[in-house]
């Protein structure tokens, strides 16, 4: 099996779907069709013909199911449907969606029909504007159930760009979770920052005015890893500057307090190995609410 021997369809032109598109085509790969549903009317325009999902058996022999998590069993099921219509090539037909969660269970209903399952998870976010350089130097899950097809995913992935690495099935949730916690939980993290700058200056843009400290942040995320890079008043040992942080959210936004606090109490597991045992203590005491702030 030679990945560039397929010829796919994607199912579900959206924000992953038209980046899929732009990037197989960049890489030489045939895309003989993009598969949406009657009432699809998404802004897609050019490129491969329109094809309702019950029809795009018949023009592909790799189809990318990348439609909502809950709709990928279904979307196999009416593709499964299909198969016994559909014009053989030779070559084992193949099927992928791209859910961070789900399983290749998922895939069953195409599985059962004789179509190999693979699933390909770019660990990427998408906003949706069709271009494939987002996926340039972008680590991509690989879960199969056969070793021959995990290996054709890892050719696929790095065909368009990504480095693949092997995720099992069962592993899902919790890969996913990371994921979650990594980009949704800090998006929602930075909300909430944005407002306390605003309340602060009386300003609209506070996340303009936080931006560089974040984008700084994550650089040195990549480049030192978590411990090495800390900053702030846990990683200095600043007492103090927690209490009078913790007194405020304690009484102007107490949902927000829960959060500083356990999240401040991983900072100073990052830091404690530059601190002494007394601060570390007072610090979990206080952070913990065994003391008060």
């Amino acid at each position: 099996m030679k990945i560039d021997e397929y010829r796919f369809c994607v199912i579900g032109p959206g924000r992953l779907g038209s980046t899929l598109i732009a990037a197989l085509d960049r890489a030489g790969l045939t895309v003989s069709a993009v598969g949406v549903h009657q009432d699809d009317d998404t802004g897609f325009d050019g490129g491969p013909a329109r094809v309702r999902v019950v029809d795009a058996a018949l023009e592909a022999d790799a189809w990318w199911l990348a439609v909502p998590d809950d709709d990928v069993f279904a979307v196999a099921g009416q593709l499964a449907s299909a198969m016994p219509g559909a014009r053989r090539s030779g070559r084992a037909p193949l099927a992928i969606h791209s859910s961070g969660l789900g399983s290749l269970h998922l895939l069953k209903p195409l599985h059962e029909a004789g179509v190999l399952a693979l699933c390909l998870h770019p660990l990427q976010t998408f906003a949706g504007d069709g271009r494939a350089d987002v996926l340039d130097g972008v680590p991509c899950a690989v879960t199969a159930w056969d070793e021959a097809v995990a290996r054709l995913g890892e050719e696929l992935a790095g065909k368009l760009g990504m480095h693949p690495f092997r995720l099992a099935d069962e592993r899902k949730t919790l890969y996913h979770l990371a994921a979650a916690v990594s980009c949704n939980l800090l998006v929602a993290l930075e909300s909430d920052a944005a407002k306390l700058m605003g309340e602060a200056t009386g300003r609209e843009d506070g996340m303009r005015l936080l931006a560089p400290l974040v984008k700084t942040t994550v650089e040195n995320l990549a480049a030192r890893g978590p411990a090495g890079a800390l900053t702030g008043p846990i990683t200095r040992g600043d007492i103090a500057t927690v209490r009078a942080h913790l007194r405020l959210l304690d009484r102007e936004a107490p949902r927000v307090a829960n959060a500083y606090r356990a999240l401040s109490l991983e900072a100073l597991a990052l830091a404690a190995p530059r601190l002494d045992n007394e601060t570390v203590h007072t610090l979990k005491s206080v952070l913990s609410g065994e003391v008060k702030a």
